[in-house]
């Protein structure tokens, strides 16, 4: 059965969680030539913030170096697949990267990342980022502008153009998400 419309707050609640429990997605860059590269990451969420971890000698760390705008998306696709198919959601993210150099900031990527991937608690892995030795891997924050939130727990295919502050901290505005063939 459908769900009542979501407030603001609700869709802001709902985002920030998947943002919280999906670690895994993909980021779109821009490569030299202008065309999108895509990658596989893990994303750890502060909020509607997210930080992402790479190596200086990648492609798509050139790239955001060159280029900050960027664009992510990740989902909860439900283990029942087609059956529970009103349980998926996700989001397709533009937001702009900017890497993180501040040691109180990298502290927080470190401690948001460990609360979020449960193999990486107890773990070495990001020691060398809180003791500044990471040679050759940074991490990014990536703040979001606008994106496509989609929460089949309303009702199947339920979409909204979603505006975030310009802090990225807060959605903004919701706006119908329009289709050629199905306006809304």
């Amino acid at each position: 059965m459908p769900q009542p419309e979501p407030t603001l707050h609700d869709v802001e609640e709902a985002i920030a969680e998947l943002l919280r429990t999906e670690e895994i997605g993909a980021l779109a860059v821009l490569d030299s030539k202008g065309a999108p590269s895509v990658s596989m990451m893990h994303f750890a969420a502060d909020g509607l913030t997210v930080y992402t971890a790479t190596f200086g000698y990648t492609r798509k760390y050139a790239a955001m170096a060159r280029d900050p705008r960027v664009s992510y998306t990740i989902a909860y696709l439900p283990p029942g697949g087609f059956s529970e198919r009103l349980q998926a959601r996700s989001i397709q993210v533009d937001g702009i990267a900017t890497k993180v150099t501040d040691p109180e900031e990298i502290h927080r990527a470190v401690e948001v990342s460990r609360e979020q991937f449960l193999w990486a608690q107890g773990t070495s892995m990001f020691d060398n980022f809180l003791k500044g030795t990471a040679h050759h891997q940074d991490f990014f924050r990536i703040d979001p502008v606008e994106a496509l939130w989609n929460d089949n727990r309303v009702r199947q295919l339920w979409r909204r153009l979603v505006t975030f502050t310009p802090d990225g901290r807060h959605v903004a505005e919701l706006r119908p998400y329009a289709t050629a063939r199905n306006p809304l």
